[in-house]
C-alpha cells in the first residue's frame, strides 16, 4: 500500500500526471485488468491514494526506478561534460 509520503516522494519523481505514465508502463508489461483491458488512470490514481493492488504498485515501483536511473545518467553524463571541459581549457 502506498502511504501519503510515499505518494509525495513518487509524484516529486515522475510528476503530477502520474497516471497515464503508469498506464504506459503496465501496457507495456502486458499487464492488464481482469477483462483484458488497461487499468484506468482513474484506477491507477486510486492505488495512489491508498488502496491495495500488487501489480500497479509494482509498476509504480519501476516507473520511480527507471526515472532516478535516468536522473543519474543525466547526472552522470553532465558531470562527466563539464569536467572534461575544466581539463580542455
Amino acid at each position: 500500500m502506498i502511504t501519503k509520503s510515499d505518494k509525495q516522494i513518487i509524484k516529486s519523481v515522475i510528476g503530477n500526471r502520474y497516471a497515464p505514465i503508469i498506464q504506459k508502463e503496465l501496457m507495456e508489461c502486458h499487464e492488464f485488468n481482469k477483462n483484458g483491458m488497461p487499468y484506468s488512470t482513474g484506477h491507477i490514481t486510486n492505488i495512489m491514494n491508498g488502496e491495495k493492488h500488487e501489480i500497479i504498485e509494482a509498476a509504480i515501483y519501476r516507473v520511480v526506478k527507471n526515472r532516478l536511473e535516468i536522473r543519474e545518467k543525466r547526472k552522470n553524463l553532465l558531470y562527466k561534460k563539464s569536467k572534461k571541459g575544466i581539463a580542455d581549457s
